[in-house]
């Protein structure tokens, strides 16, 4: 027997049990609506058991609890479980009950159950019972006419077949928004970051000792900017962020965001990376030999600034139906402070990023140079 028909089995054995126990009246069908389907309109073939709605079925029921409160004494000699679908479940059984009489007598009774189920949210639901005493020339364990019951059932299928294919599509639409949503986060943070958000519902914050923070922009954006409509920019600059959003992917590096003209990226997280300055400044020289061919075909030609520094990051998501992922720290300061402080086609990096590719590129000493809240900052140029 499968899980599905122990599961049918079980629920058809509680249900009974705890009708029969018959424990304090009101609690003891306080403990059986549970078991009934909501769409339920009647849990026997006497007038008394059948309702025109849910809630008149239970009132109905009441009746039976009230007419006798003792415990009934049940013993079940045949049980036949049947799953004539996935959904729909049917139990034929046999059973001798004795009902507790004056003087400790028990009046006995042979009686046969024929119990519906249909399964809904992990679990069986009754949706009809028929109850009956065996007719006259009947065999103990021959089945009773069952035609209106096939009919109901048949009826009860074609619903469930309905509801079930209704249930499939409401499943794939949710699939499908589940899978936007999660591209959605996927395309605006990092793939760990996303993973996380989407599993666990929030993202810690993170430190990392050793990342390579590079930020650039363009000089005299804010002169083009005007001299050009509105949709011109937006399509310089779409079209060249895109290009720049190519290079960090294929060299390893994250984009964290873009600010206007400037553009903002990290190597070394969320996974450590010991190459990431490396990569940045690989990044940085491949962002500028772009714009440099780009400007040969273009009418606008841009120059571009970049600065690279390397240290200790805090990141993390903010925002709770906007998410972005940010940086902070003195690193990511020095970095914009770098970028202000180069010049046109020139990768500006500083004394911790230079220990870090000196033996890779060439480099230019600048020597210490003030920056704005930054103090005074060892510089280079790659050559």
């Amino acid at each position: 027997m499968n899980r599905k028909a122990e599961l049918l089995t079980q629920t058809f054995r509680d249900f009974w049990s705890i009708w029969a126990a018959r424990k304090a009246g009101a609690a003891t069908i306080a403990a059986i609506v549970p078991f009934f389907d909501p769409q339920i309109t009647a849990i026997g073939t006497g007038d008394h058991e059948k309702g025109r709605s849910f809630e008149e079925v239970v009132h109905n029921f009441r009746d039976d609890f009230l007419e006798l409160e003792t415990a009934i004494r049940m013993n079940f000699f045949r049980e036949e479980t049947k799953l004539l679908s996935d959904e729909v479940g049917l139990i034929e059984a046999e059973a001798y009950v004795f009902i507790p009489m004056d003087k400790g007598k028990e009046l006995k009774f042979h009686l046969r159950f024929s119990t519906l189920f249909t399964y809904r949210e992990n679990g069986w639901k009754i949706v009809h019972n028929h109850v009956s005493l065996p007719n006259d020339g009947q065999a103990v364990g021959e089945a009773f006419p069952l035609d209106k019951l096939k009919a109901q059932n048949a009826r009860l299928e074609a619903k469930v077949q309905e509801q079930t294919q209704e249930i499939a599509q409401r499943n794939r639409q949710l699939r499908e928004e589940k899978k936007k949503k999660e591209e959605l986060l996927h395309n605006i943070l990092p793939e760990l970051v996303a993973n996380e958000l989407i599993e666990q519902g929030r993202v810690a914050p993170s430190k990392f000792e050793q990342v390579s923070v590079l930020f650039s922009d363009f000089v005299g954006f804010t002169q083009i900017a005007a001299s050009i409509s509105a949709e011109e920019i937006v399509e310089e600059l779409n079209d060249i962020f895109f290009f720049f959003d190519d290079i960090m992917q294929s060299v390893g590096m994250e984009k964290i965001k873009t600010i206007g003209d400037s553009y903002m990226a990290v190597g070394g997280m969320p996974r450590a990376d010991p190459l990431h300055a490396q990569k940045s400044v690989v990044a940085a020289q491949r962002m500028l030999v772009f714009l440099e061919k780009r400007n040969t075909t273009h009418p606008i030609k841009w120059q571009m600034r970049v600065g690279i520094h390397s240290g200790p990051v805090v990141a993390g998501v903010v925002g709770n139906h906007k998410f972005t992922y940010d940086l902070w720290g003195n690193t990511v300061n020095i970095a914009s402070r770098l970028e202000g402080a180069g010049q046109p086609g020139r990768i500006n990096i500083s004394s911790q990023t230079y220990s870090l590719v000196k033996e890779q590129f060439s480099c230019e000493p600048r020597g210490e140079i003030a920056v704005k809240g930054g103090g005074m900052v060892n510089m280079y140029f790659v050559a």
